[in-house]
């Protein structure tokens, strides 16, 4: 997740709404749009553990992630920390409410985003009426994702959660990748936080779905999927 692209300027990605026979997501922008918006963009690379913003700080710009794997996070009253999202390329982030973001985003691996100042952006949507439209397909695209992880924390078992949380981050992968060899940047506690389980509720569902045959771990950040069928039935037992 951490080898860097070709540069050719932001791009967003998106699942499609009508159906295309597959489950990979499209890449949206135009090159005449990458170009116009990377014009307004300052690329910038983050080291792993960088924080691109932190919760309630003021909004200044909006993201794309071209590159690398980030988590977006709340820190909660408890002490408790509720990863939200993970980021990827094609990814966008940075809404905010009340002029001030919503969450804290901080690298996995080192990553590239492209940092646009939201005043620059949000003229340019104002007079692309077909950019203006991609921004949009991608929000709803995060909209979906957003309710994807209620579903997944609706789900009875670890195992279960686990299984969708494979198979959201499949999604990710970039067009060239093996389907079956997921990596894994984000911590232990990261995939707890995410999913609303403890580490301890993580370790032993994936020690039983490894046990099952199901998935095989390697060098503690990739997973493989030996047993696909499997890991689609776990996940679609809500």
């Amino acid at each position: 997740m951490n080898r860097l692209l070709v540069h050719e300027g932001p791009t967003l990605r998106a699942a499609p709404f009508e159906e295309l026979g597959n489950k990979v997501a499209m890449r949206l922008l135009t090159p005449r749009q990458r170009h116009e918006l990377e014009s307004l963009a300052t690329r910038i690379t983050y080291k792993p553990g960088a924080a691109v913003y932190r919760e309630h700080s003021q909004s200044t710009a909006i993201f794309i992630c071209e590159d690398g794997a980030l988590k977006a996070f709340r820190d909660l009253p408890s002490g408790k920390r509720r990863v939200m999202s993970f980021l990827f390329a094609g990814d966008l982030f940075g809404l905010s409410e009340h002029g001030r973001y919503l969450n804290t985003v901080q690298a996995l691996t080192k990553s590239v985003c492209f940092c646009i100042p939201r005043e620059q952006l949000v003229a340019v949507l104002r007079r692309d009426s077909e950019l203006e439209f991609h921004f949009l397909c991608k929000v709803i695209h995060e909209l979906r994702a957003l309710q994807l992880r209620s579903i997944i924390m609706g789900h009875r078992s670890a195992s279960g959660r686990v299984a969708m949380f494979l198979t959201m981050l499949e999604k990710h992968l970039p067009d060239d990748s093996p389907r079956h060899v997921l990596p894994l940047p984000m911590s232990r506690a990261d995939i707890a936080g995410y999913l609303g389980l403890s580490p301890e509720a993580v370790s032993r569902a994936a020690k039983e779905l490894v046990a099952a045959g199901v998935i095989a771990f390697s060098g503690g950040k990739e997973v493989r999927i030996l047993d696909r069928k499997r890991v689609e039935r776990l996940a679609a037992d809500v």
